[in-house]
This record gives C-alpha cells, structure tokens and sequence, in this order.
C-alpha cells in the first residue's frame, strides 16, 4: 500500500498569504498585481498600490481597514486573477504560494495539525478555515484539476 501524502499544518492565517494579490485589471482586464508600496514595514494594513504592465494602469491605497470579499481582493475589490467554479463554489488563491497552499492541502491523504507549544490549540489557521467543499475527499480530483487551471494562468514572474 503506498505511502499516504502528508500535509503538516504550517499554521498560517489568509493574510500571511497578502505580500502580492493577482487580480483582474480595472482598465484592460488582464493581469495586475496588487503590492505593498515598501514605504512601511509590511502588514495587512500596508499602502498598496495597484499596477498593471499590459496597459499601464496604476492605482494607490491607503486607508486603515480592509475588506474579505469572496473572489475579490480585500484592498481595491478587483476580482481576482486566480478564481474558478469548481464542485459549483468558486475556488481562489491570491497569489502562486496561495495556490501551492490550496494544493497540497487538497492533495494530501493525511492533514496533520498540531498543538502550538505557546498556545495551545487553535483553529486560526487557513488550513482550519478552508471551507467544508474544498476539504472533502470526494472532490479532491476535481479540485485539484481546477487549481492545475489556475496554475496555467500564472502570469510570467517579472
């Protein structure tokens, strides 16, 4: 019997997985990248600024909260690059590390979460919060087939 995949917990929560989000350009509706403007340590709360290199469309951000719209990204509520139907919900990543995420989460047999030494147990993590249709094992094949669709719509890394 083979050896079952395995997926250690690495307990990362949805905003770690912000530093860039791929969406759909407001202007020619093809991929831009949503990115920290570097003028201030890194965080969810970050300015941001919206660049697309196919037409040149730039937009900033800078404002004190953020929103978490489903297939939108939660700074300028674009729609994201990296969204597809799949088992009738939509599947997303913000970005390539989102996706890889998403995959071998999906694609292990065995999920393994342990207990945080400082902590305790927690259920922050987006391994935890994965919605119940991505998780079950009855939709692993197709899922996995909908993230090798959005792998192939990864723009070239500039």
């Amino acid at each position: 019997m083979p050896e079952p995949s395995r997926f250690q917990d690495p307990d990362l929560r949805i905003y770690e997985f912000l530093e860039e989000v791929l969406v759909e350009c407001p202007t020619c509706r093809r991929c831009a990248r949503v990115l920290p403007t570097g003028e201030e340590p890194f965080s969810i709360f970050t300015a941001r600024r919206l660049i697309c290199s196919s037409c040149g469309c730039i937009r900033d951000w800078r404002q004190s909260g953020v929103g978490s719209p489903e297939g939108q990204d939660p700074y300028f509520y674009q729609p994201l690059w990296l969204s597809t139907t799949c088992c009738g919900e939509l599947l997303w990543a913000y970005n390539e590390r989102h996706l890889y995420f998403i995959e071998r989460f999906v694609g292990a047999t065995l999920r393994e979460h342990r207990r945080r030494p400082e902590s305790g147990w927690s259920n922050n993590s987006l391994a935890n919060r994965l919605p119940g249709w991505l998780k079950a094992a009855g939709h692993r094949d197709e899922v996995l087939k909908a993230c090798a669709k959005l792998r192939a719509k990864l723009p070239p890394v500039p």
